[in-house]
């Protein structure tokens, strides 16, 4: 049987923010999730907890940490400017397939 490295076959996922356009969200790989950690100043096994009492600081950092792959040229305060209450709900759900690790 052949062996399939499913996070090389990974396509990047797509969230639309307030401003009407895309922004591609990268495949996660080891790379992306050491950003993530390095980004958010905290190991992954953290950030559900992070989630769960700083839950807009925690979200707005992770998809910054996950947009700044793809375009660097966003610095933090954009990205928490580009999220209203609007995008919350399909952005967080794009989030929890991209970082389940199952």
């Amino acid at each position: 049987m052949e062996e399939v490295n499913i996070l090389a076959e990974e396509k990047p996922k797509s969230i639309t923010l307030s401003d009407g356009k895309e922004y591609k969200l990268p495949p996660i790989d080891m790379t992306t999730l050491a950003n993530i950690e390095k980004t958010m100043g905290l190991g992954l096994g953290k950030l559900q907890d992070k989630l769960e009492n700083e839950t807009m600081t925690t979200m707005r950092n992770l998809i910054y940490a996950l947009l700044k792959e793809e375009q660097p040229e966003l610095d933090i305060d954009k990205v928490g400017h580009l999220i209203t209450l609007k995008e919350m709900s399909s952005i967080s759900e794009t989030i929890s397939e991209i970082m389940a690790l199952t």
